[in-house]
This record gives structure tokens, C-alpha cells and sequence, in this order.
């Protein structure tokens, strides 16, 4: 399948080049991975997208925002991602989100790659008048 947006600076893009993008990304994802293994850092829910970009995002189940941040921050730090934003939505969350390239094996910046992470309020339930 080709897409029919018109023709790049090159052709157009075909399927062969995003499973050939992807197949490159998922191997830059495996050094990651072994290299975050021995820096210590948590776990992050990784996607691969269509034309190769890789997206972490923090994992909120059994965390506590500040421990969310903490395991953002030290990711965001380990990849070098310069680009930081920070929004706030709706009920107090808070949504973190980092962007940036990772390299090649010669040193070019080749694999998009972001990280996110949601900080939710810690909810101050009563357990006298509310359910638990």
C-alpha cells in the first residue's frame, strides 16, 4: 500500500519503508532498554508508531505522583531530551511530556522518541462518608 498524499522529495512513502522504519526502531529501542536496565531505571509502557517513533510513558498504577515525576525526570535525563513541557489539566493533573531524537550507531539523530507521564492529585477520601 502507498500513501496517496503525493508524491515526497523522494516518492512516495510505501509500507516496505515504515516496516523498515520501525524494524530500525524497535532495535533502538533494545539498546535502550539494556542500557536503562544497567542505569537502574523503572520500566516505561513503550509504542512503536507507524513511521518509527517511540513513545515511554510513565506508569501510574502503584505510584505516587512524586515517584512519577522522579522516574520521568531520571528517564528524561538518560536520553537527553531537551524539550520539557509541562500542562495542567482538568481536576489538577498534571501532564508532563519530553521530545527529542535518539542517535544512530554513528552519532546522527535518527529515531524521534518521547516520554510522558500523568501526576494526579493524591485524593483525599474519607472513609467515614465516602466509599472506599
Amino acid at each position: 500500500m502507498t500513501d496517496h498524499s503525493g508524491p515526497g522529495l523522494f516518492g512516495p512513502v510505501t509500507d516496505n519503508d515504515r516496516r523498515r522504519w520501525q524494524i530500525q526502531a524497535h532495535a533502538a529501542l533494545a539498546t535502550v532498554l539494556q542500557r536503562a536496565s544497567k542505569a537502574g531505571l523503572a520500566p516505561l509502557r513503550w509504542t512503536l508508531g507507524i513511521t518509527g517513533q517511540l513513545h515511554g510513558a510513565v506508569p501510574t498504577l502503584d505510584h505516587a505522583a512524586e515517584q512519577v515525576a522522579g522516574i520521568y525526570v531520571a528517564w528524561a535525563d538518560f536520553l537527553d531530551l531537551e524539550i520539557r513541557r509541562t500542562t495542567r489539566g482538568d481536576h489538577g493533573t498534571v501532564h508532563l511530556c519530553a521530545i527529542g531524537d535518539l542517535p544512530d550507531r554513528i552519532g546522527r539523530f535518527s529515531h524521534p522518541v518521547g516520554i510522558s507521564a500523568d501526576l494526579h492529585p493524591a485524593e483525599d477520601i474519607d472513609p467515614t462518608t465516602e466509599e472506599c
